[in-house]
């Protein structure tokens, strides 16, 4: 009998390493695939973020009618605390499906930079979940360039490719021959069953990595599995601006983000400029950046999110305040508390 049960495929890897990036190519590769083997349905995502301000459902991109379903999760890591945040994100997901024409084609959870896949793994084979999905993979994005220095410093790093099935090795076109050699004899000890894959900007072969289960029907947790712990200090800040940045600014702004990298760990938003008419995407790991044109006219407002270690959000917030030109600085203040969190 053929395995009616919805597929979940776990998408995780440290800070910056391209998680979003994966979902975005996962979702344009499959479109035309999924529209043809099941019409009307869509593929669902689940995002949960580090911190309290949700960013990447924002960046992750929907196509017309075979797009996808999204829901932030930012009540804190799934690993810590996040086990009936997502069962009732799944159960969301089959419901609205259902309403729309159909249950999800497939399912992708991407994890928070820091999360430990294991108590999510869990999650989904609890009895009651297997019963309607069925976990095929767990995919570990990897920041081939800073891989080592995020295993020697964070513990999360290891345990995100403890339990892969699939490790991209992103960032491809940034290493030399001989580092990313040693990249994966790095991956390969920590867990030699992965397949490993390079890639830059996670252009994999989406197909495959959707339709190979990577776990077989009766897989089981390891007896000694036990979550690891997160590194300590980690703070999420948000931080907000209501007028463009200058050019100064901007290139103040760049000036604080690399004179830090072993503290600012990941940077991530969008940015009004004055001198640009387009709303722009900011993605920052440790030293690298990029600022990428949405195709969308600027607001004039700007909203970043900054993952760092031991960060006072006060000094951040009136740092970001001077750059933008305001008196003072902007305080998130959060919305009420939404039961669904379903964004489209």
């Amino acid at each position: 009998m053929s395995d009616r049960r919805i597929p979940v495929t776990v998408i995780g890897g440290f800070l910056g390493a391209g998680k979003t990036t994966l979902v975005n190519h996962l979702i344009r590769s499959t479109a035309d695939h999924f529209a043809r083997t099941t019409p009307g349905r869509r593929v669902g995502v689940i995002v949960n973020e580090f911190g309290a301000t949700g960013v990447d459902g924002g960046l992750i991109e929907t196509l017309s009618d075979e797009g996808s379903d999204i829901q932030e999760l930012t009540a804190g890591c799934l690993c810590c605390s996040g086990r009936d945040d997502l069962i009732r994100a799944l159960v969301l997901l089959a419901q609205r499906g259902q309403d729309q024409g159909g249950a999800p084609a497939h399912v992708l959870i991407e994890l928070s930079g820091v999360a430990d896949p294991l108590p999510v793994l869990q999650t989904l084979l609890d009895p009651s979940v297997r019963a309607v999905f069925r976990l095929d993979g767990l995919v570990t994005v990897t920041d081939a360039r800073n891989l080592l220095q995020t295993l020697q410093e964070n513990p999360e790093g290891a345990a995100q490719l403890a339990y892969a099935t699939t490790v991209v090795l992103n960032k491809a076109d940034l290493v030399t021959p001989a580092q990313m050699d040693r990249v994966r004899e790095l991956v390969a000890s920590l867990n030699p069953l992965a397949v490993q894959t390079e890639a830059r900007h996670c252009a994999v072969d989406a197909l495959t990595l959707l339709t190979t289960p990577g776990f077989t029907p009766d897989w089981t947790l390891p007896e000694d599995a036990a979550p690891t712990v997160h590194t300590r200090g980690l703070k999420s800040v948000t931080l907000e601006a209501s007028a463009p940045l200058t050019l100064d600014g901007w290139h103040a702004l760049i000036h604080r983000i690399i004179s830090r990298p072993a503290q600012i760990l990941r940077v991530k938003g969008e940015l009004s400029l004055d001198a640009h008419s387009e709303r722009l995407i900011l993605h920052a790991v440790r030293d690298l950046i990029s600022l990428d044109p949405s195709g969308e006219p600027r607001s004039g407002r700007s909203r970043v999110v900054m993952i760092g270690r031991d960060l006072d959000p006060d000094e951040e917030r009136a740092a970001f305040a001077r750059l933008s030109g305001q008196t003072r600085p902007q305080v998130l203040r959060r919305a009420p508390a939404r039961p669904s969190g379903v964004r489209l």
